[in-house]
């Protein structure tokens, strides 16, 4: 639990009582390699922490996945529109490895920052990183190749690509699994030449 504290104290500054009152609302969950914490359909009414493992969100569209981005350790996500705003959620939240995870559900939250006031700014920063990621993966997929999203992909997510399948990779760079892997058979063979 103390990596959640960490992770938290980097981003807004509270005292022991708020880091107290905080730790309190956490619940500990261990959910298995392709277990879901979230099937579409279903109100995202928590917010995860991820101590260990390897989770992502995904859209099934026409029976197909389409992967929205990965999260790892000391990594947060929620479904913040089911979250924020109760709606049944679009996308479904899949454990890719062995995971520990720590939740914040919305009505302890709630009552958390109507106490704490200091924890408001936590949420508005967790939005904010979320339309940053957003806006960030909007425009590679409209501005660049293939070849190019895979490299950029590579290149800023190392640990993705380290741990994630292919199949999953290319899910979220928009390309069939068959074509990703000529696009790395090209880059390899045209890094020896």
């Amino acid at each position: 639990m103390q990596s959640v504290i960490t992770d938290l104290s980097r981003m807004i500054d509270f005292n022991e009582t708020e880091s107290l009152a905080f730790r309190n609302i956490l619940k500990v969950k261990r959910v298995k390699k392709n277990d879901h914490l979230l099937v579409e359909g279903e109100i995202c009414n928590f917010g995860i922490f991820i101590a260990e493992g390897c989770i992502r969100y995904y859209y099934l569209v026409d029976g197909v996945e389409s992967t929205g981005n990965f999260f790892f350790e000391n990594d947060w996500y929620s479904d913040f529109e089911s979250f924020l705003y109760g709606k049944p959620s679009l996308l479904n939240i899949e454990a890719l490895e062995d995971c520990v995870v720590y939740l914040a559900y919305k009505n302890d939250f709630e009552k958390l920052v109507s106490e704490y006031p200091v924890f408001n700014s936590f949420l508005r920063i967790m939005m904010e990183r979320t339309i940053k990621g957003l806006t960030g993966r909007n425009m590679a997929m409209s501005l660049l190749s293939h070849e190019e999203r895979y490299l950029r992909f590579v290149k800023y997510c190392p640990k993705v690509v380290e741990r994630v399948s292919l199949k999953h990779i290319a899910s979220y760079l928009g390309v069939q699994p068959e074509s990703l892997s000529r696009i790395r058979t090209r880059i390899t063979l045209n890094s020896k030449s």
